[in-house]
C-alpha cells in the first residue's frame, strides 16, 4: 500500500472508524459501544450514523436499538470479489482438512497493512480461538500472517516489520532479525509452524496460497492444543502444505 502524504479529512476518517468497528462477532452495536470502540464522542457518533444510515451504509434495528452494516456495504464488497473467489475455491479443501484432523481450520487474505480472516471452522466444543471471520490482525500475528508477509515485496515487508507490535505471550517473537530468518524458511518450505506466540498451549501450522501470477493472495492454517497437534504433526503439515498447493492450482498458479 502506498504512503499518502496528505492530512486526512477528520469527519471521513471518523466515519471509516465507525464502519470498521463492526465485525463478525460485533455485528450489531449501539451508540455507546461504538463510542467506546472508536473513542469518538457519543454526539459525534450519532451524527455520523445518521449520515451513514441515510446512504444505507448502516441500518438501525429498532427491536435491539442497535446499528448494523447496511446493504450498500455489501454492494461495495461485491466490487472486490477476489477474496470471496479464493474462499469459494478453498472451502471444499479446507473442509476436508477439518474432517481429517479435527482441528480448527482458518484462512486469511491480505488487506492493506493487515490480514483479514475469511474462513474459520472449529468444533462446537473444546478450545475456542479468538480470531473470527471478518477480524483483522497484523501480518506478524499467528500462523497465517507470516505466511503472507514472507512473500510480499521486500520494501513492503521491511516497512511492516518496522511497525511497533504487541507481545501476546511471553514467547511472542519481536526481534526483526529472527523474523527475517523465519520468513526465509517460509519462502523455502512454503510452511510455517507457530507455538505459544499468540496463545500459550496452542500450536498452528500454516501455508501460503498463490495466484496465477505467483503472488501471495491468502494463507491457510490448522490450530489446536499443542498436545493434540504434536501427536499428528506429520499429518497436519502434509495436509496444510498440500491444501495450500491445491488451492493455488485452483487459482491458476503453476510452480
Amino acid at each position: 500500500m502506498r504512503t499518502v502524504n496528505m492530512n486526512p479529512i477528520r469527519s471521513v476518517d471518523r466515519a471509516v472508524d465507525i464502519l470498521l468497528a463492526f465485525s463478525a462477532d460485533k455485528y450489531e452495536l449501539n451508540i455507546d459501544e461504538l463510542s467506546e470502540i472508536t473513542q469518538i464522542p457519543n454526539s459525534t457518533v450519532y451524527r455520523i450514523l445518521c449520515t451513514l444510515e441515510r446512504r444505507s451504509l448502516v441500518q438501525f434495528n429498532e427491536s435491539t436499538m442497535k446499528y448494523k452494516p447496511g446493504v450498500q456495504l455489501f454492494a461495495l464488497g461485491s466490487l472486490t470479489p477476489y477474496a470471496l473467489d479464493v474462499r469459494e475455491e478453498a472451502e471444499e479443501i479446507l473442509e476436508d482438512i477439518y474432517e481429517k484432523t479435527g482441528q480448527t481450520i482458518i484462512m486469511a487474505v491480505p488487506d492493506g497493512d493487515e490480514i483479514i480472516y475469511v474462513y474459520k471452522k472449529e468444533k462446537n466444543h473444546g478450545l475456542k480461538f479468538s480470531s473470527s471471520i471478518g477480524q483483522r490482525r497484523p501480518y506478524t500475528y499467528g500462523v497465517l500472517g507470516p505466511n503472507i508477509l514472507a512473500f510480499l515485496p521486500k520494501t513492503e515487508s521491511d516497512r511492516i516489520l518496522e511497525k511497533p507490535r504487541a507481545s501476546y505471550t511471553t514467547k511472542t517473537e519481536t526481534d526483526n532479525s529472527v523474523m527475517r530468518k523465519r520468513m526465509e524458511r517460509i519462502r523455502e518450505t512454503k510452511l510455517y509452524v507457530e507455538s505459544d506466540e499468540t496463545t500459550l498451549g496452542v500450536t498452528g501450522v500454516g501455508a501460503p496460497v498463490f495466484d496465477m501470477n505467483g503472488e501471495v493472495i491468502a494463507a491457510i492454517g490448522a490450530l489446536g492444543p499443542t498436545v493434540y497437534i504434536e501427536d499428528q504433526m506429520d499429518l497436519v503439515k502434509e495436509l496444510i502444505h498440500e491444501g495450500g498447493n491445491k488451492i493455488s492450482q485452483k487459482m491458476g498458479f503453476h510452480s
